[in-house]
């Protein structure tokens, strides 16, 4: 299955993008406030999940990993889709669904379209406790992407992210922390 595509973006639709990778052009459905930041012609990755059916392929993608973890825990929830769990998602950060999953907020996550109070209901009782995701928050992205710019993967970026400690706020300590890591 295909986790992570990266390449140069060729065209933006209204809740997709076509993205060429190695010569091939791949739909990706992505959130419209990711849409927003992106640029026809320039290069960018995904995070993907691949939904695989009778006689569709599709791509769901994500800019952070956190979010596409999120994403199969929600699709592993009877009754919930792909578009339905990306609509989820895209309500706000990562941080902001689980704290109103953790409160049991149901008038939250129906704000998106085809879930109803039931629905929500259910997926507050699925995944209750259950969330424990890595990002911290926009201070972890931005320590995440200025490694990115200096050459390290993902992984390792986030892997660095997680020794820094956690009462260390300054953007620039964080990334010079995260260097001492990865230099190691």
């Amino acid at each position: 299955m295909i986790c992570y595509l990266r390449g140069q973006l060729k065209y933006k639709g209204r809740d997709y993008v076509i993205l060429e990778n190695s010569g091939i052009g791949h739909r990706i459905f992505v959130a419209e406030k990711i849409m927003s930041n992106l640029n026809q012609g320039e290069e960018v990755d995904f995070y993907v999940h691949e939904y695989l059916r009778e006689n569709v392929r599709e791509f769901y993608g994500f800019k952070i990993i956190e979010e596409l973890e999120l994403f199969w825990r929600l699709l592993a929830i009877s009754g919930v889709g792909p578009r339905m769990a990306q609509g989820i998602i895209c309500l706000g950060s990562t941080e902001e669904l689980v704290k109103n999953i953790e409160k049991g907020n149901t008038d939250y996550i129906s704000q998106v379209s085809g879930v109803g109070r039931k629905t929500a209901q259910k997926i507050i009782i699925e995944l209750k406790g259950k969330l424990d995701l890595t990002s911290s928050g926009t201070e972890d992205d931005e320590v995440i992407q200025a490694l990115k710019n200096l050459g390290y993967s993902g992984a390792q970026a986030r892997e660095a992210v997680r020794k820094i400690p956690q009462d260390m706020h300054d953007i620039s300590d964080r990334v010079r922390e995260a260097l001492r890591y990865l230099s190691k």
